[in-house]
């Protein structure tokens, strides 16, 4: 395996309903997925359930009011949550900022794939 390094300024951004994507996953990568995922102000993700084994959000910046199996919980900076295969989750961001959070997903995503 060769080290492999992915700058943010060439991960092109794209929108995804009303959020924000950038995949910042080295294409060496096949164990999972990296991306940013940018909710403006307002933005809702319906519940749904998580298709992939795991799923791990860190805040980055501002609030997400995340819903996961019927209980609510507010993830900020530096906060991180996982989310199990199987398990209804959905978020929304009712703060007063942009939002911006960090997202793993394993097994990796065939294009398109849900944030």
């Amino acid at each position: 395996m060769v080290m492999q390094v992915m700058r943010y300024e060439d991960a092109p951004a794209y929108q995804f309903s009303d959020l924000w994507v950038r995949e910042l996953s080295p294409d060496a990568m096949q164990a999972g997925s990296l991306a940013e995922i940018v909710l403006p102000i307002g933005v809702e993700r319906p519940p749904r359930r998580s298709q992939k084994k795991d799923r791990v959000y860190v805040g980055i910046s501002g609030e997400v009011e995340f819903t996961v199996e019927g209980s609510r919980v507010h993830i900020r900076r530096g906060d991180v949550i996982h989310i199990a295969e199987g398990e209804e989750y959905g978020y929304f961001n009712g703060g007063q900022q942009e939002a911006r959070l960090l997202l793993f997903r394993s097994p990796a995503p065939s294009p398109p794939e849900e944030s």
